[in-house]
């Protein structure tokens, strides 16, 4: 085997928060959270999201996004809206129409329109 992403981790201060939001947001299944209550393992078919309890506060933006691919992007920006998203913007670009949403620690992601989803 190459390489893979096994998952991607996003820092946090509310775990519990944060595992709501993602698990029905991504259709993920919460793990366990570790002994010490700070870190729990988000599992899908495709990737895991991870979540940390950070040190510190977050204060570090974009320095990493999701980019989440939808058929039926307006469905989707509703939807994550009503689990708690923010919206923060809407790119039409014809080439490329995507919705900046944040979820409820502010970490911005993309809702990207797409014919297919690969």
């Amino acid at each position: 085997m190459g390489i893979r992403l096994g998952s991607v981790v996003i820092n946090c201060s509310d775990l519990e928060a944060m595992t709501k939001f993602w698990a029905a947001a991504l259709d993920l299944t919460p793990g366990p959270g570790s002994d010490d209550g700070r870190f729990r393992v988000l599992r899908g078919p495709r990737v895991n999201v991870s979540l940390q309890v950070a040190a510190s506060p977050v204060s570090a933006r974009d320095q990493m996004h999701f980019d989440l691919y939808s058929d039926d992007q307006e469905g989707e920006v509703q939807r994550l809206v009503g689990l708690g998203a923010s919206y923060v913007r809407h790119d039409d670009d014809p080439r490329d129409p995507y919705v900046v949403l944040a979820d409820p620690e502010g970490n911005e992601f993309c809702v990207c329109a797409r014919t297919t989803i690969d």
